[in-house]
């Protein structure tokens, strides 16, 4: 009911309670997340309903994929019959986000340049809003997951390789060519084991997901009994297997070099780590810690967490969400 108040220049001259009655439709926000192995389009409530979903392996050609998107993203709309307020989209290669570009996605052929949120937001008819996936994540972990009630916080990816979401200040950190956050090539040994962007030495090349396979498969050709996985790696350390519980405790030393330099240059309130973490818990985060303190001024770590990412396997799907809220609401 909305009371509705008459005036002229000088002041009120007629006062009086009119009662509208109506139902305004609630505006919905569009999640594309674009990787190169799936895709996945998810609507979403305001308040974070999941309305409807679809996902599928990447398709070789570009246009069918945009074409899915756009097909897929119509169908979700259609069956809740409301008004689409943004959409936002997580890219999982090097991107523009001022122009809304997917510069390359690495291993697919033709996603070169592509004008992504342009042409969504031409055909679906609302705002788009393109982050790289990193970037992503950090918004959704600060918004919905471990993130919350900090405004100064660095979330880390580790898969292929590593990569960093910063906000600070209560704001997304890109840099000045959209590069901010490639803590994994810092040289961590000097002169060290060869990374994948062709130098040596770089955090990646011990921590990432394929550091860490690369590792063990060196020690595994001396020793086919040792874990070959990360995954086993952990569940033979939690069995009280020493071998397994030095190389995490290894590791965790390498990720502590890197995570120093990152506390020394944005004094952070949280440090939020994916997959590793999640996956190994206090078995890595315990002497990541540890070794934190033999590297970082006591006033630096006055306050900080460094904690697992909490969204799991919703991670993706939340990180375009929150890149849609963010065009909708920036640093809220």
């Amino acid at each position: 009911m909305v009371p509705l108040r008459f005036v002229t220049g000088d002041g009120p001259i007629l006062q009086h309670r009119i009662e509208i009655g109506f139902v305004m439709k609630e505006k919905l926000l569009l999640g594309v997340d674009v990787g190169s192995t799936k895709i996945a389009v998810v609507l979403w409530s305001r308040v974070g309903v999941r309305l409807g979903s679809a996902r599928w392996e990447t398709l070789p050609a570009l246009e069918a994929n945009l074409e899915r998107i756009r097909s897929e993203a119509r169908r979700l709309l259609e069956a809740q019959a409301g008004p689409l307020g943004a959409i936002g989209i997580s890219g999982g290669g090097p991107v523009d986000p001022r122009r809304g570009v997917i510069l390359t996605i690495p291993n697919l052929r033709g996603w070169e340049n592509v004008e992504i949120a342009r042409r969504l937001s031409e055909e679906l008819g609302a705002p788009a809003r393109l982050e790289n996936d990193a970037n992503a994540c950090a918004l959704a972990e600060w918004r919905y997951g471990a993130g919350r009630g900090v405004d100064d916080l660095a979330f880390l990816t580790f898969s292929t390789g590593i990569g960093a979401g910063l906000i600070l200040d209560g704001r997304l950190y890109r840099g000045h060519r959209f590069l901010a956050g490639e803590v994994g090539h810092q040289t961590i040994v000097p002169g060290g084991e060869p990374c994948g962007c062709g130098r040596r030495g770089c955090l990646e090349a011990y921590a990432s997901g394929a550091g860490i396979a690369r590792r063990l498969a060196a020690l595994r050709a001396a020793d086919p009994s040792l874990p070959a996985t990360a995954r086993e790696l952990t569940e033979r350390a939690r069995a009280g297997d020493t071998f397994s519980a030095a190389f995490l405790k290894e590791t965790a030393r390498y990720l502590a070099r890197g995570l120093s330099s990152l506390i020394f240059l944005i004094n952070p309130a949280r440090i939020i780590l994916g997959t590793i973490a999640v996956g190994a818990g206090d078995l890595v985060l315990e002497p990541l810690r540890e070794e934190l303190r033999d590297l970082v001024w006591p006033s630096l770590l006055e306050g900080l967490e460094v904690v697992p990412a909490a969204l799991g396997p919703e991670l993706g799907d939340q990180a375009a969400r929150a890149v849609a809220e963010e065009t909708l609401c920036p640093g809220s």
